[in-house]
């Protein structure tokens, strides 16, 4: 071979080295050109999970024949449209933004795309489930013929129901609605009479009285220029609050929620006695509890609220009003009902107020998850 033949690639196959090496070391630690902004940028990831698992992972439309949970990696800084699609589930959609040299964790919730399973043929004036999501209560139609109004209790597992009490007319008009106590031992209708759900026998009033509330060991008192809030056995005062009427719309054994008849929330930490007002619509409340996270709703609007911070998030409005609100199993997903409607909105899509509808066009009494989700 002629000598500068020979030199000339030599040379070529040093520049060759001498740029190529150092390419190949970026590439494989996950840089690559931004074509949009023409420099060299480390490379994001995406890391997905489902609930069920196994659906498949397409991003921007393309399919990458992967199935969840996935790493999506080598991903160059941007926006992309991430879809999951599993037979039998609603496909699943969210735009992501992947950063440089960062990871996006997404986790999705896929829902059933099913018609509702009718589950038994009996009316029902109106219906509310435990927090296990086992067990509906039902309170039926008045029954013109025996003169009688019947509470029904359905087991969504076994399919059985049983009669919890029948009413006879003559004691009072028909009653029109049915909740459960906090500690779920009695049901309350029409706030005015209390079943004891394990005998089906009537409260009587001092029993009612304590079953029907919510802080036996606390009460408010006006004292005819502020209302007090006190403890019952010590008859201490844990907090002045402005005068008015007070509903508690949350509590558990660390923390209660009320609410004063101008709609202001306040946030009870009982191991240190204090109430602290808190910008938060709480007229339908509910808690993560993985993440002790609340979320509530004044009627129209859905807010997340993070105790830990005392930061609210606004998650979504809605022009139908609210009336009911639940965390979805996953702790991610909160499930809302209107009159006419049951949709779902994951915590990351609050800022493009994106929903998922899954019933529509219906008349909904109320809604919770079952054991399942």
């Amino acid at each position: 071979m002629h000598y500068r033949v020979r030199n000339v690639i030599f040379v070529l196959f040093f520049f060759i080295f001498l740029f190529g090496a150092p390419l190949t070391v970026l590439y494989t630690a996950g840089y690559r050109l931004n074509f949009t902004t023409f420099r060299i940028q480390q490379t994001g990831v995406i890391a997905l999970s489902s609930t069920p698992r196994g659906a498949t992972v397409l991003v921007n439309g393309i399919d990458t024949g992967a199935k969840t949970p996935y790493v999506i990696q080598r991903l160059s800084p941007g926006s992309y449209t991430v879809q999951l699609s599993k037979d039998g589930y609603r496909s699943w959609e969210q735009r992501v933004d992947v950063s440089s040299g960062a990871t996006t964790y997404i986790t999705a919730t896929l829902f059933a795309d099913a018609f509702p399973k009718l589950l038994f043929e009996t009316a029902a004036v109106d219906a509310v489930g435990d927090k296990s999501g086992r067990f509906i209560n039902l309170l039926l139609p008045y029954d013109e013929q025996t003169a009688t109004q019947s509470v029904l209790r359905y087991d969504t597992v076994t399919h059985a129901s049983r009669t919890v009490t029948t009413l006879d007319s003559a004691e009072t008009t028909p009653y029109s609605s049915l909740k459960l106590n906090t500690d779920e031992s009695a049901l309350v209708l029409d706030n005015a009479i209390g079943i004891d759900i394990a005998t089906g026998t009537r409260l009587d009033a001092n029993a009612f009285a304590r079953a029907n509330n919510p802080l036996p060991n606390y009460t408010f008192t006006d004292n005819g220029t502020n209302t007090e809030f006190r403890e019952v056995t010590t008859n201490t005062l844990v907090a002045l609050l402005p005068p008015g009427s007070y509903t508690v719309t949350f509590t558990d054994d660390q923390r209660t929620m009320f609410v004063d008849s101008r709609g202001r929330t306040y946030l009870f930490i009982h191991s240190t006695n204090t109430v602290t007002q808190i910008t938060f619509p709480s007229i339908l409340v509910d808690e993560n509890g993985d993440e002790s996270l609340f979320v509530g709703s004044d009627g129209n609007e859905i807010d997340v609220f993070d105790p830990t911070t005392g930061s609210t998030t606004l998650l979504t409005r809605q022009s139908e009003p609210i009336i009911s609100l639940n965390w979805h199993t996953d702790n991610q997903t909160v499930l809302c009902a209107t009159p006419k409607s049951i949709f779902a909105v994951a915590r990351e899509k609050h800022e493009t107020r994106e929903t998922t509808v899954l019933v529509n066009d219906a008349v909904i009494l109320d809604m919770w998850p079952d054991t399942t989700g």
